[in-house]
């Protein structure tokens, strides 16, 4: 199908579109349910079989379709979002600047145990989330040496917090 033909495709529906947004009671301020809509209308112009029924009747059911399926989808978007945010702690901004000042205090804890290079893998790959290679583009070294550095680190604050790492 070309590009003219569903323009005139999309003229002639556009109203059936709308109609279907306002019977499904959304109010499509951003036009993203507009926009679903078209894709159905896109979608339904090249399934077309003229052996199945009537053209109208074929693309109403799919915008239709489509835009329920669009609703579900946002729907549970939205519920997963709410229930992780119930998940989340709640924070003020004491609690969060007590925080801050608590990882500070950590770190440099953890900088005092460490040597240099140990310190930058901590730096870079747990603080950061840096990758080996970015590391080692960064300071110059091989990726052998910043691994090096990870496994002295970690045998270092095993051996000074008796923990497993």
């Amino acid at each position: 199908m070309d590009d003219l033909r569903f323009e005139q495709i999309l003229l002639e529906n556009e109203r059936l579109i709308h109609h279907h947004i306002r019977h499904l009671g959304v109010h499509d301020s951003t036009g993203e349910f507009f926009a679903e809509g078209q894709v159905a209308l896109w979608q339904a112009s090249l399934m077309y079989d003229e052996k199945k029924g009537s053209f109208s009747t074929f693309i109403s059911w799919k915008i239709r379709n489509a835009l329920i399926d669009y609703i579900r989808k946002h729907s549970r978007q939205k519920e997963t979002e709410k229930i992780y945010k119930e998940q989340l702690p709640p924070q003020d901004l004491y609690t969060t600047v007590e925080n801050q000042t608590e990882d500070l205090y950590l770190w440099q804890q953890v900088r005092s145990l460490l040597s240099e290079n140990q310190w930058k893998w901590i730096h870079y790959f747990i603080i950061h989330d840096y990758s080996v290679e970015q590391i080692s583009s960064i300071e110059g070294v091989s990726k052998d040496a910043v691994k090096n550095w990870g496994r002295h680190a970690r045998n270092k604050l095993k051996a000074e917090l008796n923990v497993d790492l």
